[in-house]
């Protein structure tokens, strides 16, 4: 905990300092890298940034990029199969708008969509060229509404607030099923609905201790994986009824 505040105070020292630069916007972050160990229930990161002018401020945090499918079950004769798939390119597997105010008062739905800035702003392509735009929206809907209910999707406005007229500061949450990997943090100034300036910076979760090891083995070995798994299961059937039988 000291630490963790330690680190807070050296990186608003070293945002402040760095304020006097000529950039318009900088951002950083309390945690380079998040690790993930065992019992992890999610962690809440605090990023801070300055802007040599007081305006809006939007920053997103999104990351790994991976294809995903998205099917759909059709009831036939009582059961329930897989109807139709489509597969979605670069969907990341995590995504986190925050904003100074609702992102729809600060820029025009020409600038959300082209930063990809809100939810209602996402747009994947498919891997089946042949799909019609109706089809295609209603799998995108349904893809976004499962990042949602898993909690990976978020729109949080007004949750970046002013210390002072030039530095800022927001958290953003990451629950306990975010997915490991590369992550970007782009952070966005506007000043009356115009765009002043842009960075990013670059962020990692990754695991470590005995979850990485183990989630490298499942990765790296899939057939001894699976072997291991079912030595486990057997061998903690056959000790359970030993101990049943002592009974």
């Amino acid at each position: 905990m000291k630490f963790r505040f330690l680190s807070l105070i050296i990186l608003i020292a070293l945002i402040f300092f760095a304020s006097s630069a000529d950039a318009e916007l900088t951002i950083d972050v309390s945690e380079p890298t998040l690790e993930i160990s065992t019992g992890f229930t999610g962690d809440t990161l605090t990023l801070f940034g300055t802007s040599n002018q007081k305006g809006d401020i939007v920053i997103i945090v999104e990351g790994p990029e991976d294809n995903t499918i998205i099917r759909r079950k059709t009831n036939v004769m009582g059961l329930w199969i897989n109807a139709q798939s489509v597969e979605f390119i670069d969907v990341p597997g995590y995504y986190n708008v925050a904003s100074s105010r609702p992102i729809a008062d600060i820029a025009d739905i020409d600038i959300r969509q082209k930063y990809r800035m809100g939810i209602n702003s996402l747009i994947f392509t498919t891997v089946d060229d042949d799909i019609t735009p109706t089809n295609k929206n209603r799998f995108l809907e349904a893809l976004i509404q499962n990042k949602q209910l898993a909690g990976l999707y978020s729109l949080t406005p007004d949750a970046v607030d002013y210390l002072n007229d030039t530095l800022f500061k927001t958290t953003i949450y990451m629950p306990s099923n975010v997915p490991i990997g590369n992550y970007d943090i782009k952070a966005f100034l506007f000043k009356d609905g115009q765009l002043i300036d842009q960075t990013d910076h670059p962020f990692k979760i990754e695991q470590v201790g005995l979850t990485a090891s183990v989630h490298e083995f499942a990765f790296d070995s899939p057939f001894l994986y699976g072997l291991t798994v079912i030595f486990i299961a057997l061998f903690s059937s056959f000790l359970a009824i030993l101990l049943l039988r002592r009974e």
